[in-house]
């Protein structure tokens, strides 16, 4: 059985991918960026502007930090 300790692992985890990869993005194509994550342009830049240590701080939580949007879907455009 999984133990809740593992689950908070794993979201952690999970956190800690999904802000690394929206920075990559955000940096290298903030307007394409902002779009497929479904940002506002502020927060876009605080994600963009985040340390390392922020994002571990960040990551580090009991809630899944993305949404996921039904709207981007494929087929759904």
């Amino acid at each position: 059985m999984i133990e809740q300790d593992d689950i908070f692992a794993a979201i952690a985890a999970f956190n800690q991918r999904y802000l690394a990869f929206a920075q990559r993005l955000l940096r290298t194509d903030p307007e394409h960026g902002k779009r497929l994550l479904g940002l506002p342009d502020s927060m876009a830049a605080g994600i963009a502007m985040l340390t390392p240590a922020q994002i571990s701080v960040l990551a580090d939580q009991a809630d899944v930090l993305c949404e996921f949007r039904a709207d981007a879907m494929p087929g759904r455009a």
